[in-house]
């Protein structure tokens, strides 16, 4: 059956329950024109100039309504097609819906099928669309859920409360804000794109965007051309984050993280795999890692930074004359050092690039942490990570707020439920970061004496010493600047002395592994020359040479293979190095460089 009924300007036209399809398109006359499959099933009320109102229908229903109508529907057991209207609002849809080319807005409260919307300026859906959606040149989309995928093409504003399968969101202009992805999602933005997600259960990637806030993802996550800062709560695989010109903050990546071209200030609160990171460290930037697997630092050509490092494997690197050893506590100054990098690395530690070092100009210094820096350092590192934590918490919780409030008539119970989630996990990162400090600072507790005491208990032969383990390092410091303005033999006389005092692997191995370049020869030179008396119990006085094998008590042997004229250049040599180094310690008493007590020591383990 057929009907006919004119209308006014912007007619509002209202039908109650459809048992069948729905089919909406445009008339070219201030008309409405109804095709139902039964007259008795479809009931014409008129109610004032501008309203219509059509009863139930059993079937289907077919409308050409002006292109200015505004249409509401309670119920539609069908499928729905509605295009070409001004707006339109419906209650429940039980089938697949498909709305396109509407000038003013869809309004859809529970939908049962899929949705597909294209060129609608603003699309709300306040309850539940239980398929699928896809939605292009849409100017403004805010869904509370959507159980399965959901694309957006073209897209504004994208606000959303959940997502329970994959998102794609290949062209985002100005706004995304989720709270929940239960499968991977695809966000493509530009440079003034806002970009804010609660929860993703797969993947993210992220390409283009002003600026970035994800509570946490449980895969792996990509970053590209991200013009401001980004703020990640946790990461449950790999990262890999590439050109952020912003302030980069994360508080947990499970596996390996790979960051390049990073402009800004940084933040890690925990990598638990391997990191390589390339980032121009401007002036008065500060970066802060925390790294369980190695890491690799690419240093810019012209670096000018501060390095601060609790390694513990190897540090290799240009610039520091050899691989270090194990358990370094470092700190490494490229030229004036305006940019701060601080570093807790447990494997291997390895530098790339940043110029090699002078000292002579005092571009480069390294140094050995004391102990009381190392327990200050740790406990500042637990409160630095406390922070991030504790801010990223503050920040979701905001964010979650402002979702939940956009959503209010449909979606804040989801926003909460996400947000809830996210907040345990940051708190649960909080502690974890606490306790990972602590564990740094047992770990290398062991390289200090026994209960991180304040004294270190020296004996040699019949004789015993108590000392700080700062005036320890402060002697190889002050013997490594007496080296340098002139006193010969300085260096060498001080760390054979603590080598035969037993403290090669505690004081003086960890001191050399931060020597600068400028006096690695000789201090590789004395090493050799000091290889013999470093395996005995007690040094004998000459000194052998390091050819030579280590002296038995009584006479020499009469067949020694060497010829008696070598043997005696030898042990004329020997004396004539031990010599100078007991004149190197006196001079340095002299000049106030060591207090008595100190050359006493060293003298002694000489065997002056």
């Amino acid at each position: 059956m057929r009907q006919t009924m004119s209308v006014g300007p912007q007619p509002r036209i209202r039908v109650g329950r459809i048992s069948g399809d729905l089919l909406v398109r445009p008339d070219q006359f201030q008309r409405v024109l109804i095709e139902s499959d039964s007259a008795l099933e479809t009931r014409l009320v008129r109610e004032d100039e501008g309203s219509l109102v059509i009863g139930d229908c059993r079937g289907d229903l077919k409308l050409w309504l002006p292109a200015d109508a505004a249409l509401s529907v309670s119920r539609l057991a069908g499928d729905g097609n509605i295009q070409g209207i001004r707006r339109c609002e419906l209650e429940e849809a039980l089938q697949d819906l498909v709305v396109e080319r509407l000038t003013e807005a869809l309004i859809l409260s529970r939908l049962a099928g899929d949705l597909r919307v294209q060129a609608v300026p603003l699309v709300q859906v306040r309850g539940e669309i239980r398929g699928e959606g896809l939605a292009r040149d849409v100017e403004r989309l805010e869904a509370s859920t959507v159980v399965g995928d959901l694309v957006v093409e073209g897209g504004g504003t994208v606000l959303l409360g959940s997502v329970g399968g994959d998102l794609r969101l290949p062209a985002v202009a100005t706004s995304f804000r989720c709270g929940r992805v239960g499968g991977d999602a695809l966000v493509q933005g530009g440079g003034d794109t806002g970009v804010v997600l609660g929860q993703v259960e797969g993947d993210l990637e992220l390409l283009g965007a002003a600026q970035v806030y994800v509570g946490s993802v449980e895969g792996d996550v990509v970053l590209r051309d991200i013009k401001g800062g980004v703020e990640l709560g946790r990461v449950g695989g790999d990262l890999d984050c590439r050109e952020v010109a912003g302030q980069l903050r994360v508080s947990q990546v499970m596996a390996d993280a790979v960051l390049k071209k990073i402009h800004a200030s940084l933040e890690i609160g925990t990598v638990e795999g391997d990191l390589s990171l390339q980032a121009d460290f401007p002036p008065g930037s500060a970066t802060h890692l925390n790294v369980n697997g190695d890491a690799v630092l690419s240093l810019p050509a012209q670096a000018n930074l501060t390095l601060r490092a609790v390694v513990g494997g190897s540090v290799s690197g240009a610039g520091l004359g050899q691989e270090l050893g194990e358990s370094r506590l470092l700190s490494l100054v490229y030229g004036s050092g305006d940019a701060l990098v601080d570093l807790r690395v447990a494997q291997d530690l390895r530098l790339q690039g940043g110029g090699h070092p002078r000292l002579s100009e005092g571009a480069f210094h390294s140094r050995v942490w004391s102990w009381e820096d190392f327990e200050q350092e740790m406990k500042a590192f637990g409160r630095t990570m406390t922070i991030l934590g504790q801010e990223l918490a503050h920040e979701m919780t905001r964010l979650a707020q402002d979702l939940a409030r956009e959503l209010a008539e449909a979606g804040g119970e989801s926003s909460a439920r996400w947000s809830e989630e996210v907040l345990r996990m940051l708190e649960e990162q909080t502690r974890r970061a606490q306790e990972r400090a602590a564990a740094w600072e047992r770990r290398f507790a062991r390289f200090w004496p026994q209960g991180g005491g304040p004294r270190v208990r020296l004996r040699f032969q019949e004789r015993e010493w108590q000392m700080d383990p700062e005036r320890l390092y402060r002697m190889l410091d002050q013997a490594q600047r007496a080296a340098a303005e002139g006193v010969a033999g300085a260096m060498e006389a001080v760390e054979r002395a603590l080598r035969n005092l037993g403290l090669a692997s505690s004081t003086e191995e960890r001191w050399r592994a931060s020597r600068t370049p400028s006096t690695e020869p000789k201090e590789e030179k004395s090493a050799t020359q000091s290889a013999a008396p470093a395996s005995r119990t007690e040094p004998q006085s000459p000194t052998p040479s390091a050819e030579q094998p280590p002296e038995q008590p009584g006479p020499r042997p009469a067949e020694q293979p060497q010829p008696a004229a070598e043997s005696s250049s030898d042990s004329a040599a020997a004396a004539a190095e031990s010599e100078r180094e007991r004149e190197a310690i006196l001079r340095m008493i002299a000049e106030g460089r060591l207090s008595p007590e100190e050359g006493d020591m060293l003298l002694e383990a000489l065997g002056a």
